[in-house]
């Protein structure tokens, strides 16, 4: 059995690499985990992560290297999901974690206890065993110092409810931590890239922990098809704010009243009639048909929204999921999935905030084909409350602006005001018409809605037939939405 210097020492200014796969996840299985940590070992590391007593069972089979050890666990009542209760501790020493690590935040465990006590009991029965913090921010670091962890990690910064606006990796946590406290600090967190990994490392921390850069390759493909996507859509830009523009053409939107955590429809793709290809130049735009969320304070002040449903490309033809993130800690406020949809068969769109705070899942079923999952994707939603509280759900029908409407007379991207954009006043034959939307329905933790006028807070159409100098013709409405029906058309031709 490895002393703690000897633990510590062999990972200090090392890469330990987390191997984790959750049960909804294709990499689940332990076999897998234990083969991923030992290609790891292989490229290098100095140190696993990893969840579950099965797969720590399994690595330790093939690889000798330390183990941090955590259980994921969702306990009913409690936000604590890292090792949560005293259960987890025993089985993670029963199965000869080197390291055990655990949520340090100040949020209320299961069964309503405080983490002083809580770890009182643990070192009490464990008194040999190492211990790392997960900790969320300063104050939280100082506080695992005091009442007895041996290591102190930066895990949760970006997902609780005080630092869910952090942007991570979050190098300024490590810099405090190193400099206030004096037990080894790990960095984790949003690691993406090696200048991530070398700038944590150059802040003084201990070592630092890479997760789904290195052994996710779902989220490692989808990084890299984002970056694709993201170059054939005209929709928004990010800026270093990881703020996403909405610079979308013609709209029509309807939004409801705050309260909700889900909303569906069913679209009739194979209905629509379109064309997103400019007369004048043949360059290709793109539309939208989505849901959306905005999220407010506890004063119904904004905080932050999202789009999520179906995009068409117009540079691919085709009909695509997509998610468009306002504010978030994502390396990516933009995605847009590479599955390709059939535009000969209608669908229905679930967009669910209800699963756990600051998360939606976005799914796309089939309806011509016996209601079939075809796409999903899972999202950040800062400062989302599960149960809808400070959430209204919205629907959005947009073509959006070709590239060069989004300039300004400089030819940067504009994000302050429309009476400086370039005129489009000529009739270039895109439109978006006879899109139908049935069974909109609302949900919230007592049912399901209608999403009836009655739910409804708000419908407008954007802009008008003149939008300051933006002159041209946009949305018709040629049913309104009686019984949950809509039937419009979008289109950005002069009149």
């Amino acid at each position: 059995m490895r002393t703690h210097d000897e633990i510590l020492n062999s990972i200090q200014g090392g890469l330990i690499v987390s191997c984790q796969a959750l049960e909804d996840e294709p990499l689940h299985s332990s076999y897998i985990m234990a083969r991923m940590a030992y290609s790891a070992m292989k490229g290098g590391a100095a140190g696993i992560r990893a969840n579950s007593v099965e797969d720590i069972r399994e690595i330790k089979k093939m690889v000798p290297l330390p183990i941090i050890g955590i259980i994921k666990k969702d306990y009913e009542g409690s936000e604590v999901y890292i090792t949560p209760t005293m259960k987890e501790i025993d089985a993670l020493v029963e199965c000869g974690a080197d390291i055990i690590s655990l949520d340090s935040t100040d949020r209320m465990r299961p069964g309503g206890q405080k983490l002083d006590d809580f770890f009182a009991e643990i070192r009490k029965k464990y008194p040999n065993q190492l211990f790392m913090a997960d900790c969320s921010c300063i104050e939280e670091g100082l506080h695992a110092e005091k009442i007895g962890f041996d290591i102190i990690g930066t895990t949760l910064s970006g997902y609780t409810s005080g630092t869910n606006g952090n942007t991570l990796p979050d190098f300024e946590l490590m810099r405090k931590l190193v400099s206030q406290v004096n037990k080894p600090v790990i960095a984790e967190g949003g690691i993406w890239t090696v200048d991530d990994l070398v700038e944590a490392l150059d802040t003084g921390v201990f070592a630092a922990v890479v997760g789904t850069a290195i052994t996710r390759p779902n989220e490692i493909t989808k990084h890299f098809i984002d970056a694709v996507n993201k170059s054939k859509t005209n929709l928004g830009f990010t800026n270093s704010g990881r703020y996403q523009g909405d610079n979308d053409g013609p709209a029509y939107v309807v939004y409801s009243k705050i309260g909700y955590n889900k909303a569906s429809f069913e679209f009739h793709m194979s209905q629509v009639k379109l064309n997103m290809r400019r007369k004048s130049d043949s360059r290709w735009t793109n539309s939208y048909i989505f849901l959306g969320v905005d999220v407010y304070d506890d004063k119904e002040e904004f905080l932050n929204c999202i789009d999520a449903g179906f995009c068409y490309s117009g540079s691919t033809q085709s009909w695509h999921l997509f998610y468009n993130l306002f504010k978030t800690n994502q390396k990516e406020s933009w995605y847009e999935s590479s599955i390709v949809l059939d535009e000969t068969h209608d669908y229905k769109l679930i967009l669910d905030c209800s699963y756990k705070n600051d998360t939606a899942t976005l799914t796309i079923l089939d309806l011509t084909d016996g209601n079939r999952e075809v796409d999903r994707a899972e999202f950040e939603v800062m400062y989302a409350k599960k149960d809808g509280s400070n959430l209204s759900m919205y629907q959005d029908f947009a073509i959006d602006f070709p590239e060069d409407i989004k300039k300004d007379r400089t030819g940067e991207n504009y994000t302050e005001d429309w009476e400086e954009i370039t005129l489009y006043n000529s009739d270039e034959g895109i439109y978006l018409n006879n899109i139908v939307i049935q069974d909109a329905t609302l949900y919230n933790p007592e049912g399901a809605y209608v999403w009836s006028e009655g739910r409804t807070n708000d419908r407008f159409m954007w802009p008008s037939t003149q939008c300051r100098k933006i002159d041209y013709a946009c949305t018709r409405i040629r049913k309104q939405q009686m019984n949950s029906e809509l039937i419009l058309d979008l289109d950005m031709n002069r009149e």
